[in-house]
């Protein structure tokens, strides 16, 4: 059991490095090359609980606002904020805690992001095409962010 969770540790590893590579070099976020700040944690255990963290955000973006891509037990991405009154601001909503994420609060107007968040409920199994997944799901995230900051101070005049 040992060999093979360090085996799956090592890959879950390899396809987080990919998905952090394809932020800074990939064509898919070019438009905002230079522009991104990314946080990593892995936390590396002797059983099957793999986690693996990208906080991911652009610097023009106020401070607290990311997107997350994450395989704890399951595999997911979501935007969030640990400031209820950006989202009172720039949402126009009640904030929305995300479930299992102490004191953050949905950046987003996506609905059931509880469940829509979910790449793979078991993420141990994450293949390749799972992080084609979780790069297509940031880039939403990232333009949906943009667009709701941007509709703050766009002048419609």
């Amino acid at each position: 059991m040992s060999d093979n969770i360090n085996v799956i540790t090592q890959q879950i590893e390899e396809k987080f490095n990919d998905i952090e590579h394809q932020i800074f070099s990939g064509d898919m976020f070019s438009q905002w090359r230079g522009s991104f700040e990314v946080k990593k944690v892995y936390v590396k255990k002797e059983n099957a609980d793999i986690k693996c963290d990208l906080d991911i955000r652009l610097k023009h973006w106020p401070e607290g606002v990311s997107v997350k891509v994450y395989k704890h037990k399951a595999l997911a991405v979501l935007a969030y904020v640990k400031d209820q009154q950006l989202c009172q601001e720039h949402l126009n909503t009640e904030p929305v805690p995300c479930k299992f994420w102490k004191d953050a609060f949905y950046f987003s107007h996506i609905a059931d992001l509880d469940q829509g968040r979910y790449i793979l409920l078991e993420g141990n199994e994450m293949a390749d095409q799972d992080t084609s997944t979780c790069l297509s799901k940031l880039k939403i995230h990232i333009e949906e962010i943009n667009n709701i900051l941007g509709a703050d101070t766009t002048d419609l005049s």
